[in-house]
């Protein structure tokens, strides 16, 4: 009896443990979205607090109705992550950038993967943002690199100092990217070893840093079915 006992403590253990490793890569403290408009609109950001979010307390904060990032210097990418995963989805959010340092520049990650909860560290789909980068989709932290540049029509119409609105569509293998209503671009995923048909999102903070902002506000998610 004492065997079987012990048998069975440890099997509980070992899913206990599995269990927790399996999390570790996951954000922590999911819980209910919030209700979503008569639209089928979800708001990712309340204007007030970071509720529904993780990251480096000391970098990112809310200031009169968006979301702040300043840093003088930062050791790697790090990124503010919203604590649920998604699939098939329209998201907008608009962004900002205040140029300043050597590489001002930032990006919404979207069915990106946690790869360091410590460091708020994610990999995936960005949709990049900076000068020379607006628009394009990126994969951060992938062996793939920029998936695609994004048209010139789109990068015309960046704000360089003001609100930048993107829509970001994901839809089965199907993404797409527009910035300020203009089609940046779209793109197909073919590649099963690489592609992520779901995940969190997260904005970025670049490094090194060195005293740019980054801006975001308007943060809203439509599910698709």
């Amino acid at each position: 009896m004492r065997k079987r006992v012990l048998g069975v403590t440890g099997v509980v253990v070992g899913l206990f443990v599995a269990v927790y490793l399996a999390r570790g890569a996951e954000p922590s403290g999911q819980g209910e979205l919030p209700k979503a408009d008569a639209e089928g609109w979800i708001s990712l950001f309340n204007g007030k607090d970071l509720s529904g979010w993780e990251g480096d307390p000391k970098l990112w904060k809310v200031e009169n109705g968006y979301i702040s990032a300043k840093a003088a210097k930062v050791n790697g990418n790090t990124f503010l992550i919203f604590k649920h995963p998604f699939s098939n989805f329209v998201l907008r959010a608009e962004c900002m950038i205040i140029e300043a340092g050597k590489f001002p520049n930032s990006g919404i990650q979207y069915r990106s993967k946690v790869v360091d909860p410590q460091k708020w560290v994610v990999h995936g789909y960005q949709a990049d943002a900076g000068k020379g980068f607006w628009g394009d989709l990126y994969d951060e932290g992938g062996v793939r690199k920029t998936l695609f540049k994004a048209s010139k029509e789109a990068t015309a119409a960046v704000k360089l100092d003001g609100w930048n609105q993107y829509e970001i569509t994901a839809e089965g293998t199907h993404l797409k990217q527009v910035l300020n209503g203009v089609v940046a671009g779209e793109f197909d995923d073919k590649d099963p070893e690489h592609r992520a048909m779901s995940g969190v999102i997260a904005l970025q903070y670049h490094a090194p840093g060195e005293n740019f902002e980054v801006r975001f506000r308007e943060v809203k998610i439509k599910v698709l079915k």
